[in-house]
């Protein structure tokens, strides 16, 4: 069976160059216009970790394109869309922020994606019953004490990414998707998840890895192969390896 394939890329605020070369004139009004500081950085890291992502995406290992020919933009529903020289790009993105890092998914534009990226900490008891499912919450009674922190930060991460796969986020009731995993399979790199839409009985495929305190996971709403790391194709180490 066919399976899609899904790239990831993270980049941390350092990464970001001082200057505002790189984003297109309509990107600087957007930027200009903010007024709050940490919203105009995190807005400022997602555009460069997307605009990269994008472009070693499309290009690979030949010469990547010109930062200023992408445009990504809010779609009316408020989802993230890349345009290429004006126009539509042939990719679906999707972006997470977190603790001064952001995380990007890349797939083909007819590959719904989501992604999230979540520090491992503790939650109390009245937010696994306000936001997590039956069910979750069973799985969670599976879980070593020591373990807690990184499975409700996963399972919460994991509803980040489904929501944004069907475009609506946390607008939507977060126990309307139900997040299915087994607590015995962990390890190094990537291991799949899924998740069920409890209205439509939809499935989408996830998968999950931690790096240093954080724990990471991609959904789509078709089987994808294990995630495929884009610094692979720039050389040198990159925002991955800052999270260690």
């Amino acid at each position: 069976m066919y399976a899609a394939r899904v790239y990831w890329f993270i980049q941390g605020m350092s990464d970001v160059p001082r200057d505002n070369d790189w984003l297109t004139e309509d990107e600087r009004a957007r930027y200009a216009a903010m007024a709050v500081e940490k919203r105009r950085e995190e807005w400022r890291l997602g555009r460069w970790t997307s605009k990269r992502a994008v472009s070693t995406y499309l290009a690979g290992a030949a010469e990547r394109l010109d930062p200023v020919t992408l445009d990504i933009r809010a779609a009316a529903d408020g989802a993230p869309q890349v345009l290429v020289r004006g126009e539509p790009g042939p990719v679906c993105i999707s972006i997470s922020h977190r603790a001064g890092f952001c995380l990007c998914a890349v797939t083909a534009s007819d590959v719904p994606v989501g992604c999230d990226l979540e520090k491992i900490e503790s939650h109390s008891n009245e937010f696994i019953a306000d936001y997590f499912t039956v069910e979750e919450r069973s799985l969670l009674l599976r879980v070593l004490p020591a373990d807690h922190p990184l499975f409700v930060s996963l399972i919460w991460s994991a509803k980040e990414s489904a929501l944004k796969v069907v475009r609506k986020g946390l607008r939507r009731d977060t126990r309307s998707v139900i997040v299915q995993l087994d607590p015995e399979k962990t390890g190094d790199g990537w291991m799949p998840l899924a998740i069920r839409c409890v209205e439509s009985s939809q499935w989408f495929h996830g998968w999950w890895q931690t790096i240093g305190g954080f724990v990471l996971t991609v959904s789509a709403a078709v089987a994808t192969d294990k995630p495929i790391d884009l610094h692979r194709f720039l050389g040198g180490t990159g925002g991955a390896d800052s999270l260690r």
